[in-house]
């Protein structure tokens, strides 16, 4: 297997939050079940925000320690949430 190791500041860490928090969104908020796309981004997503403490980031990703999986925080939702809200609109419109 090949691997890739990065380094990121941390303005690159939030960029990367923002860009996988829409990209999610957009491949996995209309479905109903768990299929093949949302087990591998889920799987990415977990590895991703496992990161956020080191980049003091606890108001973005929080860890549930009873269910063993890390999750956006409403703080970040509602950074975020403004770029998929545009984007419904821009789509309604057309």
């Amino acid at each position: 297997m090949n691997k890739l190791n990065m380094e990121m500041t941390k303005e690159q860490y939030k960029t990367l939050l923002k860009l996988m928090y829409c990209g999610e969104w957009v491949l996995n908020s209309y479905k109903t079940g768990e299929d093949k796309v949302y087990q591998e981004t889920d799987k990415f997503e977990q590895y991703i925000f496992s990161f956020a403490k080191e980049f003091k980031l606890e108001k973005w990703i929080e860890y549930d320690e009873s269910g063993k999986k890390y999750f956006p925080t409403i703080s970040m939702e509602e950074a975020f949430h403004k770029y998929i809200d545009t984007y419904n609109n821009r789509h309604r419109k057309l």
